[in-house]
């Protein structure tokens, strides 16, 4: 009988050793997909950088998603450098120009709304670099440009992690100060307003030479100084999609946001880069065309409609480019 009792009670503890083990298991797995999901969100993305096919932000319906967009291959183009993930962004930096050629970031509703102050945040080499290329703080030292962040600290102000990593001088390009204040941070406003509103816009800016031979600037590295600046925007949530780019020349010359309005399709010219080939085509060529700033803007602006020709200095400058 007591052998009988031992043995119920054997069976019960091995039971509960079992369930106990469940629920630890069961706890670790849930945890460590956590974990993983915020150690991809936060070193911006998966091993393959995705932002998949993942619910718009404050909508449930099903199939409400978002087309699969890739930020390591959001821009197909010229190599001649290295290829950075960051936190929250992704860059290609050029080794010739010592500069980013690219930029591409998601910027969600959230992520907009986002409250971490810069302060205390300093300009760092970027070690990820080779040591010739590891552009320093001093090297704009002297100079009449700004350090001007391509991936605006505004937009990382999401993650202590991503605030750091967009002080990286590999994000940086030498930018007229007027620009800089101006013109260009009214830009990166707009956007931000933009992803509040939308839920979810990727972003793509960088620089454009219009000279063979750049201005350098630099102490210990040739860091090529930009005639100007693009950036294309696109919002992809489904039925909605539509896109839109910009071109500022890098001076101190006052440029209405208006007046900057480019289609993508204009800013690929110029550039020699091929934005959102993921895209199915149809989207692609879609949004790639338009160029209406009323798409975007809740005040209403004169439409810009289809791909006027580019006139002037810029016309030229692409037809050089792109020979």
């Amino acid at each position: 009988m007591r052998r009988r009792r031992n043995k119920r009670l054997s069976f019960g503890f091995v039971n509960c050793v079992l369930a106990l083990a469940l629920v630890v298991a069961t706890i670790v797995v849930t945890q460590t997909s956590a974990l993983q999901y915020l150690k991809e969100k936060l070193a911006g993305g998966s091993e393959k950088n995705m932002v998949a096919a993942m619910p718009i932000p404050g909508k449930a319906r099903m199939g409400d998603v978002r087309p699969l967009i890739t930020l390591k291959n959001a821009v197909k183009g010229r190599k001649n450098g290295q290829l950075l993930v960051k936190t929250g962004y992704v860059l290609y930096f050029n080794y010739e120009r010592n500069n980013p050629d690219w930029v591409a970031w998601e910027l969600t509703s959230d992520e907009a709304y986002g409250r971490l102050d810069r302060d205390g945040y300093e300009f760092v080499s970027d070690d990820a670099l080779p040591l010739a290329n590891r552009v320093a703080f001093f090297d704009y030292k002297g100079t009449k440009y700004d350090r001007g962040h391509m991936c605006p600290a505004g937009d990382m102000k999401w993650s202590p992690a991503a605030m750091r990593d967009c002080f990286y001088m590999s994000n940086v390009c030498p930018q007229d100060r007027e620009l800089n204040h101006v013109s260009w941070e009214r830009l990166e406003s707009a956007c931000r307003r933009w992803a509040k509103k939308m839920g979810s816009i990727y972003i793509i800016c960088g620089p454009v030479y219009w000279k063979k031979v750049p201005e350098y600037i630099g102490v210990s590295h040739r860091v090529a100084v930009p005639d100007g600046f693009f950036k294309v925007v696109a919002c992809l949530k489904k039925g909605k999609e539509k896109g839109i780019a910009f071109y500022y020349d890098n001076t101190d010359v006052s440029q209405p946001m208006r007046k900057a309005v480019r289609s993508i399709d204009q800013i690929e010219k110029m550039t020699r880069l091929d934005f959102f080939s993921e895209l199915p085509d149809g989207m692609e060529n879609r949004i790639e065309a338009m160029r209406d700033l009323n798409e975007f803007e809740e005040r209403r602006y004169p439409a810009r409609r289809g791909s006027s020709p580019i006139k002037g200095e810029e016309a030229g400058a692409v037809r050089r480019y792109i020979k």
